[in-house]
């Protein structure tokens, strides 16, 4: 296949909301091909909510804005364009048809703009499934970056229905952990198969610039968790670490997918609103032990947290549950399972008791993004 007859159509999560893998992977590819990246909606419920009632919002404002206003053009890498179909945050019956047309009629106006035919389809999401076929796609790649159906919210059902559709579709899987693989191949047939773990952007968490924050301020020891705040934490393993370590300060820097009130009653418990991403690998220097506390169910463990390798790349000491793809990096990774593991961890590690050893940095230079966008675009096109 000529390098000048390929291009990229890709279902995803919205570009810049926040860095995914799918987006950290094309951030490399767009370098030397065409991509027509579509904000897709999300396939939980909204909530009457705070959180969701403001996505709710940034979404609509770019469904009725026009192409060129979404995104600066600046903001954007040269031969990426944003489309954000207007879509109903509703995936059943007649409005299902009426989402399916939307999408397809604004795909097919931006592939006729940038002048894009028979593109390589690539999706993270499920519901692309209604999709497929509508834009003379050369082949279909479906990269598995979680397991859906189990998300908290979620129509598990409708999800897993949709998924074995999108499946029976693809031509090419690709998965991001061992759990995930094991369930997809139970519905694949003959289709490529490959597992492509999270990568990291090595540079930059390595050798972080200089930022000021409020966290500064804050009396170590510091233990420190970055990213989303949402269901899938483990609440009441923080709440008791917190509380046994009162002479510790516990900092949570991201997005509150479920409010932390509850835990502002401990006067050793601080949180602050997101970061800028480019911000996070200085903000990791701040702290003295970096956590994943998260719950361990079966959504969870087919997770690849995206955080781990960044995480490990900072240097600083990290301890989390034991979900597969993380005990894949012990002895970097310091794995507890029990509240009391957890408590005497921390403990350890702050005085000097325990010193996990550093991953080599040979070691993590293969785990680099543009390493894993080599393999995913070699996947693509075999």
């Amino acid at each position: 296949m000529s390098s000048e007859q390929i291009s990229f159509l890709v279902f995803a999560d919205d570009w810049g909301e926040h860095p995914s893998s799918c987006q950290h992977i094309f951030r490399h590819i767009v370098k030397d091909y065409p991509v027509v990246w579509v904000n897709t909606v999300g396939m939980r419920l909204p909530r009457l909510c705070k959180a969701d009632l403001a996505k709710g919002f940034r979404k609509l404002k770019k469904m009725l804005m026009t192409t060129n206003q979404k995104v600066p053009q600046q903001a954007l890498p040269e031969n990426l364009s944003v489309i954000q179909p207007p879509m109903i945050p509703y995936n059943k019956g007649l409005f299902r048809q009426i989402n399916r047309n939307s999408v397809i009629k604004a795909v097919k106006q931006e592939l006729e703009r940038r002048g894009l035919n028979s593109p390589i389809l690539v999706t993270t999401v499920p519901n692309a499934c209604d999709y497929i076929g509508a834009f003379g796609e050369k082949r279909v790649v479906y990269y598995c970056v979680d397991d859906f159906a189990n998300w908290p919210g979620h129509e598990k059902d409708l999800i897993l229905q949709m998924e074995k559709e999108l499946i029976r579709k693809t031509d090419v899987l690709i998965v991001v952990s061992d759990i995930l693989a094991q369930r997809i191949k139970k519905i694949a047939k003959s289709q490529k198969f490959f597992l492509l773990t999270h990568g990291v952007d090595i540079f930059r968490f390595a050798n972080p610039f200089s930022i000021r924050h409020e966290i500064v301020k804050i009396p170590r020891p510091r233990i420190g968790y970055t990213g989303l705040i949402w269901e899938r934490l483990n609440f009441q393993l923080i709440e008791h670490i917190i509380n046994k370590h009162s002479d510790y300060s516990f900092v949570f820097v991201g997005k509150e997918d479920i409010s932390v009130d509850f835990l502002k009653k401990y006067k050793n418990f601080y949180y602050f609103e997101p970061v800028s991403f480019d911000k996070v690998p200085a903000l990791l220097k701040e702290f003295d032990v970096l956590i994943m506390p998260y719950q361990l169910d079966k959504g969870t463990q087919s997770a690849n947290p995206l955080k781990l390798k960044e995480y490990l790349a900072s240097g600083k000491p990290v301890i989390g549950v034991p979900l597969k793809e993380i005990k894949k990096f012990e002895p970097y990774v310091v794995v507890a399972e029990t509240p009391e593991e957890w408590v005497k961890a921390i403990q350890d590690i702050i005085s000097g008791k325990l010193c996990p050893p550093k991953i080599p940095h040979e070691e993590l230079v293969k785990e680099d993004w543009s390493y894993k966008a080599k393999e995913f675009l070699s996947f693509c096109l075999s």
